[in-house]
């Protein structure tokens, strides 16, 4: 019986989104008896909205980590994604091609990265870090560090428009870029391309895949993807705000790696990172909701993310085991 239970135990363990699953499980089960009010259909599309905000990034870094990479940039780039669709669009430009522009500077800063990491094999914590100053430097020079107002209403509409007059639009938006992501990853050849890079590079060259093609090209989607993050933000806010984009990497990356995307690349989970962003919000509101300080918000997610990372690597001697 005893050996029947451990069984159980390491199937459970074994599953890549027990990392976000159990504390999601568990905060629930805490904000139900402390706070009933959370579960009011109000705060309930409210977490779910910034659970999407979230989940438009965590989409391609999950690609983008289990190909064993690594993006410090992208943050900065949600950030002057927003800059550079507020600048075209006062400077008469349409909306659709303002939106194309500044996802062309994402593809940009992304190039730049992929070809610096693969192509000169240059340390990607440090030129990502590195990238990260230059655009926000670029941000703020531009700017001025001032916030971009005067934004049109059909601009608007794209971050605060509700369907059937309750859902949040960008709600919509993450799931369609959710399945998408999903069908790529785990249905088609670029999905394996990208699992069997991260696990081992030189596989999959001798198993003919263009390593370096596709490492470049996960880090110019990703970066196109959070300059898009950043157009989203300011039509939700109806302002580009220059610094919307500040830490949000390492929360992302850190949902990525509590959902069950491995940080050494080859495992990843779409599921599990849309989990583990639900998670990183359900955080924040909950403990207003419990009446606990915000500034244990760190604290509780470095916790969860230490606990996720021992599940990792338990979950991955019950693996090979």
């Amino acid at each position: 019986m005893k050996k029947s239970k451990t069984n159980i135990l390491n199937m459970v363990l074994a599953q890549k989104e027990i990392g976000a699953v159990l504390p999601l499980v568990i905060l629930m089960i805490c904000v139900l008896v402390v706070n009933p009010a959370f579960y009011g259909s109000a705060n309930i599309f409210d977490v779910l909205r910034t659970t999407a905000f979230a989940f438009f990034l965590a989409v391609p870094v999950t690609f983008l980590m289990a190909s064993g990479g690594m993006d410090l940039s992208i943050g900065a780039v949600v950030s002057i994604g927003g800059v550079i669709v507020g600048q075209a669009m006062r400077a008469g430009l349409p909306i659709w091609l303002s939106i194309l522009l500044a996802m062309f500077g994402g593809c940009i800063v992304g190039f730049v990265n992929g070809i610096s990491i693969v192509k000169f094999r240059l340390p990607a914590f440090i030129i990502t870090l590195a990238t990260q100053y230059c655009v926000n430097g670029i941000n703020s020079v531009w700017t001025n560090g001032k916030s971009i107002t005067g934004l049109s209403d059909s601009f608007k509409n794209l971050g605060q428009y509700r369907l059937l007059g309750v859902v949040p639009i960008p709600i919509l938006y993450a799931l369609i870029f959710g399945i998408i992501g999903w069908i790529v990853l785990t249905q088609t050849k670029i999905g394996r391309a990208v699992l069997a890079v991260g696990g081992n590079r030189d596989a999959a060259y001798l198993a003919g895949i263009n390593v370096t093609a596709t490492q470049v090209a996960i880090y110019v989607i990703t970066a196109a993807m959070a300059a898009l993050t950043g157009v989203v933000y300011a039509a939700r806010f109806g302002a580009v705000q220059t610094s919307i984009g500040s830490g949000i990497e390492l929360t992302t990356i850190a949902a990525v790696i509590i959902g069950g995307t491995s940080m050494f690349g080859g495992v990843a989970t779409m599921v599990g990172s849309l989990l583990g962003c639900l998670l990183v919000s359900t955080i924040s509101n909950a403990l207003v909701l419990m009446g606990i300080s915000v500034y244990w918000q760190n604290l509780i997610f470095g916790l969860i993310l230490i606990a996720a990372l021992y599940i990792d690597r338990y979950r991955q001697k019950i693996i090979n085991s």
